[in-house]
């Protein structure tokens, strides 16, 4: 271990392992990964406008999808994105979990639909 690692912050390596991930399943479906960062653009369940093109989800949504086989419904889902949202944000600016109930039906009708395929 050098001496920069020391002073490098925990969440830079959870972020570039999100980031990985996120790159790994863009990658294995990149068709599906695209519509869940639509979904999330068009939805803008943090109700601001922070990113300018569906592209700019792709980290939240790396990290969405990874966890949505372990959703049973809605319901889980609304939780995952709220998370997931808290995580790479802070919890004052993720806001409340109520907000992500849009989003969460829609990635969960999107989720159905990749498991029919």
């Amino acid at each position: 271990m050098s001496e920069d690692d020391g002073n490098k912050p925990d969440w830079l390596d959870w972020a570039t392992e999100e980031r990985h991930i996120g790159q790994l399943l863009r990658d294995t479906n990149p068709v599906w990964f695209a519509e869940v960062c639509q979904i999330l653009f068009d939805t803008d369940p943090m109700m601001i406008r922070l990113v300018g093109e569906p592209e700019g989800y792709a980290p939240e949504v790396g990290s969405i999808m990874r966890s949505l086989p372990q959703c049973m419904n809605v319901d889980d889902v609304q939780q995952l994105i709220f998370n997931v949202f808290t995580q790479w944000f802070t919890p004052e600016f993720a806001g409340g979990r109520s907000q992500y109930a849009e989003t969460a039906q829609a990635v969960w009708a999107s989720w159905k639909a990749q498991q029919q395929e």
